[in-house]
């Protein structure tokens, strides 16, 4: 039986006749935020699965923001069996003592397009803390860069090691993963027409990385590693106590290019050194790349990130809006060397060379 889970009323209905859970009708909130689903935290009178609060998100066929954007909503069993895959495999993602993780994985419903999971609470995201004054300490930029790198490691070692394991190469199929991923590359051509660049090897470059993006196989990736996806947990009132670390959004989750992951995170940190706090960005990416370098089973390919990272700068400077019209054109143009840098293998090149320069820095 379907539900109408975008209002309050049929939310609670289904929560009490499909799951006879004991809702707080109090306590029911949508919240904001999320680009393509819709999000509820949801206060419950007796436990669920050990929770009294629950997070259900609730997939549309295109995004919540914009109908005309469409995404398959089988993205949900992804993010589901991600959560479920980080849970059995937590001592080889770090064990007891890695303060990242994701919210634990409670149930999900096909029919509805439903998932519960862990309410991890009312946290801002690493962009929050980055780009906000005053911002987290280089310090606390580096012990986060730190537990990241080596998290994300961790997932691309196991995911290398266990491919050939049903519930890892199940992520093989994720289709929207890979569609996502073409999508976005795409804007690279209309982004850098905006600005007047006309670079003839970019329709060939964004060709190659939509090619690689629906046919890869290299390892499993999280794909939507930017820093809104994570949630960072101080103690209460404390800024130089970090308790925990939440990666969430895993729908797009898929075996994929590190290229990928790389981008993602790195690039939103060469965003924010540029625009919003250049000391804690480059602690964070510092921190990252060594701590990545020392725990992965594969050494970081320094062209291939530096593609990835160029890539996500051209792709979301226009899209962030920070700093002056002309500021955002010669950063997308940096970007584009970027991408000309990595497909050359020029380690002379200005992100090659950072990469490379922090990683080995003692």
């Amino acid at each position: 039986m379907a539900f109408d889970l975008k209002t309050v009323e049929g939310l609670i209905v289904y929560l009490t006749k499909c799951l006879s859970l004991e809702v707080d009708s109090s306590g029911v909130k949508r919240l904001s935020g999320g680009f393509v689903n819709v999000t509820w935290r949801i206060r419950l009178n007796a436990p669920y699965q050990g929770h009294t609060s629950i997070i259900l998100k609730h997939a549309q066929p295109h995004m919540s923001t914009d109908k005309d954007f469409k995404i398959g909503v089988e993205r949900s069993v992804y993010e589901y069996q991600a959560l479920k895959v980080i849970s059995a495999n937590r001592e080889a993602l770090g064990g007891i003592d890695s303060r990242v993780s994701a919210p634990e994985g409670l149930h999900y419903d096909v029919e509805n397009n439903a998932l519960i999971m862990q309410d991890v609470g009312t946290l801002k995201t690493l962009m929050d803390y980055v780009i906000e004054k005053p911002a987290i300490s280089t310090e606390m930029a580096r012990l986060i860069g730190t537990e990241i790198g080596d998290f994300v490691a961790r997932l691309h070692s196991i995911g290398r090691q266990k491919r050939d394991q049903p519930d890892f190469k199940f992520f093989s199929g994720n289709i929207v993963g890979r569609t996502t991923a073409d999508q976005l590359y795409q804007t690279i051509l209309p982004n850098t027409a905006k600005y007047g660049i006309d670079d003839p090897l970019l329709p060939t470059v964004v060709k190659d990385l939509v090619d690689e993006a629906m046919q890869s196989e290299e390892t499993l990736i999280m794909a939507d590693l930017w820093t809104g996806n994570i949630l960072v947990e101080f103690e209460e009132g404390n800024l130089s106590v970090l308790k925990k670390i939440w990666l969430v959004d895993w729908e797009l989750c898929k075996y994929g290019p590190v290229r990928l992951d790389m981008g993602y995170f790195l690039g939103d940190c060469f965003l924010i050194s540029r625009f919003k706090n250049e000391q804690v960005a480059k602690a964070m990416r510092q921190a990252f790349l060594q701590r990545y370098n020392r725990v992965s089973d594969t050494p970081i390919n320094y062209s291939v990130a530096t593609t990835g990272i160029a890539a996500h700068i051209v792709m979301w400077t226009d899209f962030m809006n920070w700093g002056t019209e002309e500021e955002r054109k010669e950063y997308v143009k940096k970007g584009v060397a970027g991408i000309h840098d990595g497909r050359n293998h020029n380690v002379d090149g200005e992100i090659t060379s950072i990469l490379m320069q922090e990683a080995s820095t003692a």
